[in-house]
């Protein structure tokens, strides 16, 4: 009988690159959390390839997001999620 493969719904990616890969971590922060300090997420995988396989994949997430984009308009994000990532919002223009 075949390994049944992980399906994993995230919302906590970490990334680390070297000269050799990229490392991707992915989680899930806990559905209930409450106390004074952030939820730590659950680590669910990591995900290892080469610069460039992730260059890859990173242009044809793009393209996909993109496609979605024009067909059913921009997917909203917070302000301040630019800000705290380093982007401007304008580098994400159609």
């Amino acid at each position: 009988m075949a390994e049944e493969i992980p399906d994993y719904y995230v919302d906590s990616t970490q990334m680390s690159t070297t000269p050799y890969g990229v490392a991707i971590s992915i989680g899930r922060t806990p559905a209930h959390h409450s106390g004074p300090t952030p939820a730590i997420p659950e680590q669910l995988a990591v995900v290892r390839m080469s610069l460039e396989h992730a260059k890859v994949i990173a242009m044809l997430l793009r393209k996909q997001l993109k496609s979605y984009e024009r067909a059913n308009g921009e997917i909203p994000l917070p302000p301040e999620l630019y800000t705290s990532l380093g982007v401007a919002r304008e580098d994400w223009s159609l």
